[in-house]
C-alpha cells in the first residue's frame, strides 16, 4: 500500500484547495501570508515531499547541477564544489556529484548516469576526455563547464588555471634561488592533464637555456610514494639540491622522510610542492607550493551555469582564475637571480 502523503492530503488538512498549496509551493505572490504559513505548517507536520520529478517534467529543469571530480575525499575538489554549491543554491539549485577515480570509463559511465537524470548543467573536472565523453556532452544541450585546469578549445567553457604555467613559475623561483640539480617527483604516466602539464612545465624550464642538471621520479600520489622519492633522490649518484612535487601530498611525505634521516630542509635538500592544502602552511618547515583560489573556481564555474540557464549567453569561454607561488621556508635561501630577471612572479611569505 502507498503510504506517501500526496498534494491533495495537504489541501484537505490545511482546507484549502490543491491549486493554493501549488502556489506556495512555487512561491506564488498570489497566497495571503497566512493562507501560507497555514500551508507550510501542514507540510511540516505531515512530512510531505514535493513530487520533483512530476514538477521537473512540467518545467523542463530538474534545478539538478552534476559535478563529476575524480576522487572524494581531496579537499582540492571540496573547494570547488563548495564554491558551487555556495551560488548554487542562491538560485534554489542543488549538487549531485560523481567520482571518476581518474578512469576514462569511469567518467564516461558517469556522464550517461547524470544525464539520464536530466541535469540542469554539468562540471566536469580537467579539459582532457574520450572522443565519446566529449561527444555526449556536446549533443547534451545543457552548460557543460570544465574545471581545473585550461584549454583553448573546451567543450562548452572552462575555468581554471595554467597548470604549465604554474610548474614554469616554480621551477623558475628555485633556478633563482640557486639551486642547479633539480628533479620533479611526478605520479604514474598519463595520470590526468593537470599532472602532465605540471611535468611538461618543469621540462619546458630545465631545457631552454639553463645549466640544471634535471631528471624526472615516478611514485605514488600518497605520503609513502613523496617518502620514496626522497629516498631514490638519495640514493642516486647526483647530489640532487631540490625535489620538486607534483601535489603537495607527496611534498609532505618527502618532508617527512627527510625529518626521520636528520636531512635539513632546505639546507640539504630543497622540497616545494603544489596546491597549497592547509597542511602546507603547518609543516616545518613550512612548504613552499602553488596556490589557488579553488572555492573561487567552483563559484565562478556556477556562475556561467547559472547565466546560461537564465538565457545570458554574454560570459567569456575561457576563464582563468590565475595562481601564486608562494614561497616558504622549505626552499627559500638567499636569491641569485631576481624574480624579474626569472621572468615570474612570486609570493613571498614570513
Amino acid at each position: 500500500m502507498d503510504s506517501r502523503v500526496r498534494l491533495s492530503d495537504v489541501a484537505k488538512r490545511a482546507e484549502v484547495g490543491v491549486g493554493t498549496v501549488s502556489r506556495v509551493l512555487n512561491h506564488s505572490a498570489k497566497v495571503s501570508a497566512a493562507t501560507r504559513d497555514k500551508v507550510l505548517a501542514t507540510i511540516a507536520e505531515l512530512g510531505y515531499v514535493p513530487n520533483e520529478v512530476a514538477r521537473s517534467l512540467a518545467a523542463n529543469r530538474t534545478r539538478l547541477v552534476a559535478a563529476i571530480i575524480p576522487v572524494i575525499g581531496y579537499t582540492q575538489h571540496a573547494e570547488i564544489l563548495q564554491g558551487m554549491a555556495d551560488v548554487l543554491h542562491k538560485h534554489d539549485m542543488m549538487l549531485m556529484i560523481g567520482a571518476s577515480g581518474y578512469s576514462d570509463q569511469v567518467e564516461l559511465q558517469a556522464v550517461k548516469s547524470f544525464l539520464a537524470r536530466r541535469p540542469d548543467a554539468i562540471y566536469i573536472t580537467g579539459v582532457r576526455h574520450t572522443d565519446a565523453v566529449r561527444s555526449i556532452l556536446h549533443q547534451s544541450g545543457i552548460p557543460v563547464v570544465e574545471g581545473s585546469n585550461l584549454t583553448d578549445s573546451p567543450i562548452d567553457a572552462v575555468v581554471g588555471y595554467s597548470n604549465f604555467d604554474a610548474s614554469v613559475d616554480l621551477t623558475r623561483l628555485l633556478i633563482a634561488r640557486g639551486y642547479r640539480r633539480v628533479w620533479h617527483v611526478t605520479v604514474t604516466k598519463d595520470f590526468n592533464d593537470r599532472i602532465d602539464d605540471r611535468l611538461a612545465g618543469f621540462r619546458w624550464v630545465t631545457s631552454t637555456g639553463t645549466e640544471v642538471e634535471a631528471d624526472v621520479i615516478r611514485c605514488e600520489n600518497s605520503f609513502d610514494g613523496g617518502a620514496e622519492a626522497v629516498r631514490l633522490a638519495l640514493a642516486s649518484n647526483i647530489n640532487v639540491e631540490a625535489l620538486t612535487f607534483a601535489t603537495d601530498v607527496m611534498a609532505v611525505g618527502g618532508l617527512l622522510e627527510c625529518q626521520r634521516r636528520g636531512i635539513n630542509v632546505p639546507e640539504q635538500l630543497a622540497i616545494a610542492g603544489f596546491d597549497d592544502l592547509p597542511i602546507a602552511a603547518s609543516t616545518n618547515p613550512s612548504l613552499t607550493t602553488v596556490k589557488v583560489d579553488r572555492v573561487g573556481l567552483g563559484r565562478r564555474a556556477a556562475e556561467i551555469i547559472v547565466n546560461r540557464l537564465q538565457g545570458n549567453h554574454t560570459y567569456s569561454q575561457i576563464v582563468d582564475v590565475g595562481f601564486q607561488v608562494v614561497e616558504r621556508d622549505s626552499t627559500r635561501r638567499p636569491l641569485r637571480l631576481s624574480p624579474k630577471r626569472c621572468g615570474f612572479q612570486t609570493l613571498l611569505t614570513f
